[in-house]
């Protein structure tokens, strides 16, 4: 005579067992969106100027939206708008303010209004500019770009290099 508990786990070996994949599914859904979130990719496209030869980086932080300046060998630009000349390391129609690029502290105050009229929403605390130079530039140029961008509101910059 077979025991009771024996009698059950032939029954058991006997009959089709049913898989329940509900949590199995549950599980793989979290890992796809785990990595889909994590994986996804920090590239922005820019424009640059044609006559333009960014520094390259190995920097890892993400991209985020912001104010685009551009210096190239000929022109300084704000939003792909003409601010002033550039011609033999100096500012071309612009007045003598040692302090600052006075076209250039004007168009970024126009921006600075713009934002508070439409109330656009940045990504950070404090409006980022970045700041697009030709790697040939001196650092007093760049310098006298960042100084009026910071005159103007705008304190905080981003280089755009190339991604090694």
């Amino acid at each position: 005579m077979m025991r009771p508990w024996r009698r059950a786990a032939m029954q058991e070996q006997n009959s089709n067992a049913v898989l329940n994949i509900t949590s199995l599914m549950d599980v793989m859904t979290i890992i796809l969106i785990f990595l889909l979130f994590s994986f996804s990719s920090q590239d922005q496209n820019i424009r640059l100027a044609k006559d333009m030869d960014l520094p390259r980086s190995t920097s890892e932080k993400p991209f985020k939206w912001a104010i685009n300046i551009t210096l190239t060998e000929n022109e300084l630009r704000v939003e792909d708008l003409s601010v002033c000349r550039y011609k033999n390391g100096r500012f071309v129609d612009v007045r003598n303010d040692p302090d600052k690029i006075v076209l250039l502290y004007k168009q970024l105050l126009e921006l600075k209004s713009m934002e508070k009229y439409r109330q656009v929403d940045r990504d950070a605390a404090e409006p980022v500019v970045i700041f697009q130079a030709d790697k040939k530039h001196k650092f007093n140029t760049i310098y006298k770009v960042m100084k009026t961008a910071a005159m103007a509101g705008y304190p905080n910059f981003r280089f755009a290099v190339l991604k090694n």
